[in-house]
């Protein structure tokens, strides 16, 4: 069965250079012999059966035969499952087939692969068995085009950046921490988030093929920024961690408003009440709105409010529209600082009917988007905040608040 070949440099691997890593089950190949040349060739697709797959093929040439190879392959364990494995074996010629052996990292499964390579003008096929443990897959790979070492980094994509000691927040975001940390020392990092006031990326905690192949991983967590920089202190000095800092996340400095923190806080406490209600009433004024409810979460001190709107899209039912906004207020850098700023994150509208006896259910409302964008009117929200609490907005231009 035909694999799905990837050589194009639109499509960036996520493994941090070089492409074969620190971890224990694939140990960088030797260099070649004086002479010969490397060539790559990226697999996605089919290569273990019903098994979503990553394969790296890296073969040696000494004129136009191939002296020897190695395949690197992630897989999921089962179709079910996001759990990965990986193993990266040495194939050495024997019998017109390549062949080699050796054990999966983690799961330390035996791994046995016997392929007849077969040269197609400037395409190849790789023909043969893998064999996983008791299961034995049959490889049927077609069509493959190879690339140059240089190419094949250019496909590489970078990590995630983490920036350990930001001076603002103009690149990343107040409450997106991350850590990335080493698989020896990543469990004990993850423990340790337990009773922090602080969320963790389920996703972030699940090995991709980039963490196995780079045996290291990045956790990300979410935070209350003025928590963040004692946390990320904390995770700087453990075992096993590379970089701890501040990531990108869901809040932009382009959609926020800076006020004096001394207007809002009493002897380094923010008032929140105050600030909620003063908030809730420059919203509801910029979107034509009653401010309903105000809540802050308590582990990322984001404030979610909602208000209430008459309908204008549904003419003549008198149904009302159900504004949610959620916003974060905290310091404007990581050090604290004379301002405080606060971030316009997500917004939802949802149709109610509001009549006193029977009321109309809806199965949806708006449907994101275009619609959603139109009725939070985002540059009129952030002047009115400004205007309200006698704030600043950033200049993106010259990077500076104004």
């Amino acid at each position: 069965m035909r694999a799905l070949v990837v050589v194009a440099a639109s499509l960036m691997l996520a493994l941090p250079a070089p492409a074969w890593s620190q971890a224990k089950g694939g140990a960088k190949p030797p260099a070649p012999p004086a002479g010969a040349t490397v060539r790559y060739t990226t697999i996605f697709g089919e290569l273990m059966g019903s098994l979503q797959s990553d394969a790296i093929w890296r073969e040696t040439r000494q004129g136009g035969r191939v002296t020897a190879a190695v395949l690197d392959v992630c897989h999921s364990v089962s179709a079910t499952s996001a759990r990965k494995d990986r193993f990266v074996v040495t194939l050495e010629p024997q019998g017109g087939k390549l062949v080699g052996s050796g054990h999966s990292e983690p799961d330390q499964v035996p791994v046995k692969v016997s392929l007849t390579r077969r040269a197609t003008g400037d395409t190849f096929a790789l023909e043969g068995t893998i064999t996983r443990g008791d299961t034995t897959l049959t490889v049927a790979a077609s069509d493959l085009g190879d690339m140059s070492e240089a190419e094949f980094r250019d496909q590489q994509s970078t990590e995630d950046e983490i920036v350990t000691a930001p001076a603002n927040f103009a690149e990343v975001s107040p409450i997106a921490v991350a850590v990335r940390v080493s698989r020896d020392g990543f469990l004990d990092v993850v423990k340790s988030l337990r009773g922090q006031g602080a969320r963790v990326d389920y996703a972030s905690l699940v090995q991709s093929c980039a963490d196995l192949r780079g045996g290291r991983q990045t956790v990300r967590i979410e935070t209350a920024p003025e928590r963040a920089a004692a946390l990320v202190a904390k995770l700087q000095a453990m075992p096993g961690v590379v970089a701890a800092g501040w990531t990108s996340g869901s809040y932009g400095i382009e959609r926020s408003v800076r006020v004096k923190a001394a207007a809002w806080t009493d002897s380094g406490s923010l008032k929140a009440d105050a600030l909620a209600e003063r908030i809730g009433a420059a919203v509801g004024t910029a979107l034509g709105a009653k401010p309903v409810s105000s809540q802050w979460d308590d582990v990322t001190r984001e404030l979610t409010l909602k208000l209430e709107r008459p309908d204008q899209a549904a003419r003549g039912l008198d149904l009302t529209e159900v504004i949610e906004l959620t916003l974060l207020v905290g310091p404007e850098t990581p050090a604290g600082g004379d301002g405080l700023v606060i971030w316009i994150g997500e917004s939802s509208v949802e149709p109610a009917d509001r009549a006193t006896d029977s009321r109309l259910a809806f199965t949806s409302g708006y449907q994101g988007g275009d619609e959603e964008s139109a009725a939070i009117e985002f540059e009129a929200l952030i002047a009115a905040l400004a205007r309200d609490l006698d704030g600043q907005v950033w200049d993106s231009e010259n990077a500076r608040w104004k």
